[in-house]
């Protein structure tokens, strides 16, 4: 079933969707549990056997699961891996800081006027903390300061920078042909299998006009190259 026929089909028929369920393999579900728990998270029901374990979190009506299997899968750190809203910021980062979690105060943006703040979970994650208004305890927020120096291409370019995974140059040309010197940063692919590494101008332009468009895992090659190698398989037959 392509999107938009499933677009459609969920348009005309009522889902009946009660909730969501945020699900995320761990390293070491313990520690994972334990992370969790200091943002107000509480263990309601978990399993284990020989080759994997199960952990379900709940805050209220919100749920996260956390999965491990022996041997651990090898899952590449997210450029941003939740997104927590709160109603007090400042005692969560009480909380996170007492228990010696670092956590990196990025500004007031206009999604979050209380505050949003960085931090990283015990597999390397980016999970972002926000209060949506500021509280009566908190001064007024100048104009100038509703900002946040959060950016997730530059998360995604500096996780690359770290596995080494960039190719060279930009691979996104101008609109008159001319090459782009800038060096790539991330990657970006569309559903078609379509990929390409680019400057973080580029991949801003991209992601904004082409539809689909999202940054790439390092390593991922594309259907499109998938098939490539394939064909001379099939002309055999």
């Amino acid at each position: 079933m392509s999107g938009r026929v499933l677009l459609a089909y969920l348009d005309g028929v009522a889902t009946g969707l009660q909730t969501m369920v945020a699900a995320t393999y761990v390293r070491d579900i313990d520690e994972s549990r334990a992370f969790y728990e200091l943002l107000g998270f509480g263990e309601h029901s978990s399993g284990r056997a020989a080759t994997s374990a199960w952990c379900s979190l709940h805050q209220g009506t919100y749920q996260v699961l956390l999965a491990y299997t022996n041997p651990p899968l090898d899952v590449p750190a997210l450029p941003l891996h939740f997104y927590f809203f709160y109603d007090d910021v400042d005692a969560t980062v009480r909380g996170l800081e007492t228990a010696g979690v670092a956590v990196d105060h990025l500004g007031f943006p206009v999604h979050a006027l209380g505050g949003e703040l960085r931090l990283t979970d015990p597999d390397g994650n980016t999970v972002l903390i926000g209060q949506r208004e500021r509280s009566v305890s908190q001064p007024p927020l100048a104009d100038q300061a509703a900002s946040s120096r959060f950016s997730l291409l530059r998360e995604a370019a500096a996780r690359v920078a770290t596995l080494s995974g960039a190719e060279g140059r930009c691979q996104i040309g101008e609109p008159a042909g001319t090459p782009c010197l800038r060096q790539a940063e991330v990657k970006l692919a569309d559903p078609s299998g379509s990929s390409a590494w680019a400057c973080l101008d580029h991949a801003d332009e991209i992601l904004l006009v082409v539809r689909g468009a999202f940054i790439a895992l390092q390593g991922e090659t594309g259907l499109a190259e998938f098939l490539a190698h394939r064909a001379p398989d099939r002309a055999a037959h």
